[in-house]
């Protein structure tokens, strides 16, 4: 038994970190930024113009995003990422 609840633990997790990914793809679309790959999981590839500036945010902010993508920031979420870190890393992609 104790194998059944800890694998429905593991895919309520991933199913949560799945849908905080797609509520922020989501969002960053409507903003009119692109993402590189249409399938994701928990990670994005967010194509930017102002690279240097969303980077800059992201630290000021004291969110991590991957830097060494061409044109683009990687944004990945995990087992510890809450509402808000959602909604701050929306705020630095998107230009605030």
């Amino acid at each position: 038994m104790p194998f059944i609840t800890a694998r429905l633990a593991l895919k309520r997790i991933a199913n949560r970190i799945h849908r905080l990914t797609d509520i922020l793809a989501a969002g960053l679309q409507q903003k009119g930024l692109k993402l590189r790959h249409a399938h994701y999981f928990d990670t994005l590839c967010v194509e930017v113009a102002d690279k240097a500036g969303v980077l800059t945010r992201a630290e000021a902010a004291e969110i991590n995003l991957r830097s060494d993508i061409l044109n683009a920031v990687g944004i990945t979420l995990d087992e510890t990422t809450t509402r808000e870190n959602v909604i701050a890393a929306f705020q630095r992609a998107a230009g605030r």
